[in-house]
């Protein structure tokens, strides 16, 4: 029996759902999609752009240890900032600014009294900087010479800076004359519950009130008083890169999972693209990195292998994963660098992404149409399966399937059948393109478009099928 009306798949507003029966899977969502934007124009996917160089290579094979923006009162005086190869780097001029540093120790730094400070948690190795005087290890309003040795993860809270050591939490005082002390009086330590198993202070961040203690397997909050919750959060973190402060809220990552929390118990957000989390490598959970606008947030997952069942497993290196907080829609991006820190940029009137790689580069993201040195942007969208409403027939899709598109001349038609392997079934042409095939027989079919770009950005719309015929046995 034909069936009468075209099938049609439009609309991917729904975003990435994996790990879910197809049976009971959302409407608009899709299993799979690689580097396409599902929320830019809703029901469409949209290619990302590309990225492109800030300034010059500085350090040609060296690992980016941390990146951050010196904003000044006097924004003439704005510095970005980047550490490789225990240099810190001018980003903009191309010039080392601090060297002698530790080579792999991940930089951290923070903003206050107009003052950029730098810890490493290496002993003697703290830094400030103003516009003024420049880089110095001792002096300034940040007392940088009497930062506790050893201490990591800087941040100001309630006009006083915080860092950590192991499990104690240190803090200044409040500014006196327009500076800051880490042994007057006023300032002091706390000793993070040493519950069992908690370890140690991975990260600290802040929402409206507290100051949030992000500890190896636990997390607590502070507001000057004392500490909460007093019952164990047994969620921590694994990197001080992957806490991100957005509306007021923490966003961070733990052991192959994305969460929130507003200082209570974290809230698990990553269930969507749960094949992918399970896929990010291990290995890389101490270097997972994110950034946000307070729209999107962006993580640095490194390598990810994904398992789509039946022995079917794909990997794909320099992977982000992009979360929107409005849509909460989820994509997978994949750059032609291995981010290690993800910060922003000031330039003129523009907030800019900006990432450190592996290669002693800043690269600016979401600028042209490719990435930086030409490198083409592979993507895919993948379908939900679609069994027509008789999973337990065979149906056959015959003649024709239409392909509706913009800039996708060449893209090639994949399909899958009965969880078998993908096969090229023809090419699309553009806006609307008319894939002739061979017939099609099976359960269950699945489809990809896949194609790489170096131009104008390409957007899907979906596909229609005038031709399915259901057939009276299985």
């Amino acid at each position: 029996m034909r069936i009468a009306e075209t099938t049609h798949w439009r609309d991917f507003s729904g975003g990435i759902v994996q790990a879910v029966s197809s049976d009971i899977k959302i409407p608009n969502s899709i299993p799979f999609s690689l580097n396409l934007l599902l929320d830019k124009i809703l029901g469409e996917a949209v290619s990302r752009q590309g990225t492109n160089i800030v300034g010059a290579q500085l350090s040609a094979g060296t690992t980016c240890q941390g990146i951050f923006q010196h904003l000044d009162s006097d924004s003439a005086n704005n510095k970005l900032f980047a550490g490789f190869n225990g240099i810190i780097y001018d980003v903009v001029a191309g010039t080392a600014s601090v060297s002698g540093l530790s080579t792999t120790a991940k930089m951290h730094f923070c903003t206050f009294l107009n003052t950029t400070i730098m810890l490493n948690g290496v002993a003697g190795q703290a830094r400030s900087y103003t516009a003024a005087g420049g880089w110095v290890s001792t002096g300034g309003v940040l007392d940088v010479a009497n930062v506790p040795s050893g201490a990591d993860n800087i941040l100001e809270f309630k006009d006083r800076l915080y860092a950590s050591v192991t499990d104690r939490l240190y803090y200044t005082n409040t500014p006196t004359s327009g500076a800051v002390s880490w042994s007057a009086s006023g300032s002091g330590s706390l000793q993070a519950e040493q519950e069992d198993g908690g370890g140690t202070i991975e990260g600290l961040s802040k929402v409206p009130g507290y100051l949030t203690i992000f500890k190896k397997r636990s997390l607590k909050r502070w507001n000057f008083d004392s500490t909460f919750p007093e019952d164990l959060v047994n969620i921590g973190t694994n990197s001080q890169e992957s806490i991100v402060r957005a509306r007021g809220k923490n966003y961070f990552f733990f052991n192959g999972n994305f969460y929130e929390t507003a200082g209570n118990y974290p809230v698990k957000i990553s269930r969507p693209v749960q094949r992918i989390c399970d896929g990010i490598a291990s290995s890389f959970y101490v270097n997972v990195n994110g950034w946000s606008d307070n729209t999107d947030i962006y993580w640095a997952v490194g390598t990810v292998t994904i398992d789509f069942d039946r022995g079917f497993t794909e990997t794909y290196t320099n992977c982000c994963l992009r979360y929107n907080i409005d849509s909460q829609i989820w994509v997978l991006l994949r750059y032609a660098h291995n981010f290690r820190a993800l910060g922003q940029y000031i330039s003129s009137n523009d907030t800019l992404l900006v990432g450190g790689d592996e290669n002693g580069q800043i690269l600016q993201l979401n600028t042209l149409n490719t990435d930086y040195n030409g490198n083409a942007i592979v993507w895919i969208l993948q379908s939900p399966e679609f069994d027509f409403k008789s999973r337990e027939k065979k149906k056959t899709i015959s003649e024709k399937i239409y392909v509706h598109s913009d800039v996708t001349s060449g893209a090639e038609l994949q399909a899958r059948l009965d969880y078998k392997n993908w096969e090229s079934i023809g090419s699309l042409k553009d806006v609307v393109s008319e894939v002739f095939i061979s017939p099609l027989k099976a359960n269950v079919f699945e489809f990809r478009i896949t194609d790489s770009i170096t131009g104008e950005q390409i957007k899907l719309r979906g596909m229609d099928f005038p031709n399915v015929e259901v057939h009276d046995t299985a």
